[in-house]
């Protein structure tokens, strides 16, 4: 569960109660969640290219150190409170939780 202060707490908590009212007066409350879902994954995602391009792939795991093709390869948030904008890896799905594929140490 990733950590929030106080402050963000209680955004998080009205952002939920606006969200839920919302989808109970939509006309067509999935494709709203849909929307709601993309402006999030957007803001989440601000960030990304940057840190592609500041830690490029290396070719291996660096939760196990072994090869990893770059098809399989994953950027990992090791600070999920910061997101992009904190440290990352590149890692296998598996060691990022992310799927079932494994470098085969993961």
């Amino acid at each position: 569960m990733i950590r929030l202060s106080k402050h963000d707490r209680t955004l998080a908590d009205i952002v939920q109660t606006v969200i839920e009212a919302a989808l109970a007066e939509g006309e067509y409350p999935v494709a709203l969640a849909k929307r709601i879902a993309a402006i999030s994954t957007r803001h989440r995602n601000r960030g990304r290219v940057v840190a592609r391009r500041q830690q490029p792939f290396q070719g291996i795991c660096e939760a196990s150190g072994l090869p990893l093709s770059i098809e399989d390869a994953v950027l990992d948030e090791i600070e999920p409170e910061r997101g992009y904008a904190g440290r990352v890896r590149w890692v296998c799905p598996r060691a990022n939780n992310s799927g079932r594929h494994s470098c085969g140490g993961c």
